[in-house]
C-alpha cells in the first residue's frame, strides 16, 4: 500500500467481508468440479466410482511430489 492510500489496515490483521447475495449462484460451480473429475475417470456418479473402487475396476496410484514434477513438461525452451 502507498502512503497516500485512504484505507489503512495494520499489517498482519485479517478481516472478513460479508458476501452479499445468494449462495445459489455458486452451487453450479461447486457441482461442476466433481462432475468433470468423474467424467475424466469414466464414471457417471459417485456410487459408480465407489463400486468401481470396490470391485477393482478403478484403481488409484500414489505419486510422490518428485514424480509429479518429473512427469510434467520439462526441458522446453522457447
Amino acid at each position: 500500500m502507498s502512503e497516500n492510500s485512504t484505507v489503512k489496515v495494520a499489517q498482519g490483521v485479517s478481516g472478513d467481508v460479508r458476501d452479499k447475495g445468494s449462495d445459489k449462484v455458486f452451487v453450479p460451480y461447486l457441482y461442476a468440479g466433481p462432475q468433470h473429475s468423474l467424467r475424466d475417470i469414466g464414471v457417471k456418479s459417485i456410487k459408480d466410482l465407489q463400486k468401481g473402487v470396490r470391485d477393482g475396476s478403478i484403481r488409484f496410484k500414489l505419486r510422490t511430489a518428485s514424480a509429479q514434477v518429473e512427469g510434467g513438461v520439462h526441458g522446453l525452451h522457447s
